[in-house]
């Protein structure tokens, strides 16, 4: 074990002393030690325990090498500072082996702490254990808590009659109370972007200062175990000793993890996702090791929230899992990302099934949810996780233009290309909204794919004439077109019958001097169509604060937005 300078001066701060050792100098030390009888037989990793003018004598022949605690035997003045430097100084009347055995018996008990927790980690110990083997070192009441906020092990001999800490003693969790305040005090984004030690004031939360840190597997958040000061005051050698117990924590946890194979894929999709594993080879192996088929039948959700604030992603996960147990979780901040592995070919039909089980608990979170199209070999999941995100991203946007043209409904509904099934939540397919995204690509820079394209240039001619004519040429167009030329079906849309249908698409063919007959044209039209929903939706976006009155959407506007959907 090594020993922080914090950790020292922790022991000695009930003493009267003065500290010189530099901020800038970080060592830690192996052991202390008396003296030397030559002064090429020390060694920078010991602590040293002398009288002070041994000190300022050994100061002088080699400045500032060692660290030394010294026993004050000497009067000292302002042109003597150099000398003092890296001394921690006792002005009492005491002895040096008396300081020796201090500091001694401390260093003793620290490290049989740390042997005893590496013997219980060699047995298989708990959490329960690493904290009643830590009671009587960090004299604070300390608990580990899962993603969920579920208490796992607590101090069972120090008690503490903070609110927070009695109820989480009591439910075994944190309970909605205690969440809310950790909104409040904005814990849950700390808790995401900091990975070290985080430390929370009096009052925050709690009545006592605390001290938090998280264990990551895969990049996401598992384990928390927070101490509360409630005995022992907070000080930066308390901070040192908490984190070598949270060295021990965090061993306990990654043997949890690697015993438990179904944890084992968190690390393979996350760097799959977020760190570029495309390598087949890399993740057939590591596939093997986590018990996730490297062939079969997949798709991919991606799920993010409305509102990030206050959303314990861990616990969404926990309930995700009893939902589709079947399924790999991955969380990393506040996006999930589901891999669900199914026994037969028809993934759409199972998909839909997972769906309808996991929509109540969508819709409790407020999760928005893109759904790739199904794939067959696992390093295709990368590509899925980007088609399911791309679904909610351009699905939302679409669904909140609407039926921006006032078509009759039962128009548009024959032509909404969302699921009927989801249609009022925030579930969106990738083979939904794939055409749009394509439309969307096509008007990137440098190249407007649909810029002066005659067909656009059809459309909004037609849309002019029903303007200045009061018709709804473009309605008829639009239902005809999606009824696959069949006159009753469109008739029976548009609540006209079919001769009528059939004489309005004569004079649209005579007025923007098309023949629909032909497949390139229908296809064409169709794709316009469906790029004035995109522009819509784009303009949406940007649509200034109290506008309420759509505008027509123009392929000729040359300032649509082209919103990232990564």
């Amino acid at each position: 074990m090594e020993f922080t300078k914090n950790i020292v001066l922790d022991i000695l701060k009930v003493y009267k002393g003065t500290n010189h050792l530099k901020h800038t100098d970080t060592r830690n030390y192996r052991w202390i030690s008396l003296l030397p009888g030559q002064a090429e037989d020390m060694q920078k990793d010991l602590l040293y325990v002398c009288n002070l003018s041994q000190a300022i004598c050994l100061n002088r022949s080699v400045p500032g090498t060692f660290h030394y605690l010294c026993i004050c035997d000497c009067f000292t003045d302002e042109d003597d500072a150099e000398l003092l430097t890296n001394t921690v100084i006792i002005n009492e009347k005491r002895s040096v082996p008396w300081l020796f055995n201090l500091i001694q018996e401390r260093f003793l008990k620290l490290t049989k702490w740390q042997a005893d927790m590496q013997s219980a980690l060699l047995g298989g110990c708990d959490y329960q254990k690493l904290i009643d083997l830590s009671e009587p070192i960090l004299c604070n009441f300390v608990a580990t808590l899962d993603s969920s906020y579920k208490l796992l092990a607590y101090t069972k001999n120090i008690t503490c009659s903070d609110p927070v800490a009695v109820s989480l003693i009591e439910y075994g969790y944190h309970t909605a109370e205690t969440l809310e305040k950790f909104r409040k005090a904005n814990r849950f984004k700390v808790y995401a972007d900091q990975h070290g030690i985080i430390l929370g004031k009096r009052g925050e939360i709690t009545q006592y200062e605390t001290v938090n840190k998280w264990c990551r597997y895969g990049g996401e958040l598992l384990l928390h175990t927070v101490m509360m000061c409630v005995q022992t005051p907070l000080s930066q050698g308390l901070v040192d000793l908490f984190e070598i117990f949270m060295e021990y924590v965090e061993k306990c946890f990654l043997s949890e993890q690697c015993a438990n194979p179904s944890r084992l894929y968190n690390s393979l999709l996350h760097d799959m996702i977020y760190d570029g594993l495309d390598n087949p080879f890399v993740i057939n192996e590591r596939a093997n090791a986590s018990n996730v088929p490297f062939t079969g039948c997949f798709d991919a959700y991606r799920i993010t929230f409305i509102n990030n604030a206050g959303i314990l992603v861990g616990r969404f996960v926990q309930e995700l899992i009893s939902c589709l147990p079947k399924s790999k979780i991955v969380a990393h901040n506040y996006e999930v990302t589901v891999l669900n592995i199914y026994s037969a070919n028809d993934i759409r039909h199972q998909s839909l099934r997972n769906l309808h089980i996991a929509r109540t608990l969508f819709d409790s979170y407020g999760a928005i949810c893109g759904v790739s199209e199904g794939f067959f070999m696992l390093p295709d999941f990368f590509h899925a996780c980007e088609q399911a995100a791309r679904a909610y991203t351009l699905g939302i946007r679409i669904r909140e233009a609407g039926n921006f043209r006032n078509f009759d409904r039962d128009v548009w509904e024959s032509a909404n290309c969302f699921q009927k099934d989801f249609e009022n939540s925030n579930i969106f397919f990738y083979d939904e909204i794939c055409v749009y995204f394509m439309l969307h690509a096509g008007q990137s820079e440098p190249f407007h794919s649909f810029r002066n394209t005659g067909h656009i240039a059809a459309l909004e001619r037609l849309q002019d004439y029903d303007r200045q004519n009061d018709t709804r040429l473009s309605e008829v167009l639009y239902a005809y077109l999606v009824s696959e030329r069949r006159a009753t079906a469109a008739g029976k849309l548009l609540h006209m019958h079919r001769n009528n249908v059939l004489y309005h698409i004569s004079r649209i063919e005579d007025l923007l001097g098309i023949d629909l007959n032909d497949y390139w044209t229908r296809m064409k039209l169709s794709l316009a169509y469906h790029f004035f929903e995109l522009q819509e939706a784009n303009r949406r976006v940007m649509i200034p604060s109290g506008e309420t009155e759509p505008r027509n959407a123009s392929a000729s506007e040359s300032s649509s937005p082209d919103v990232s959907l990564s």
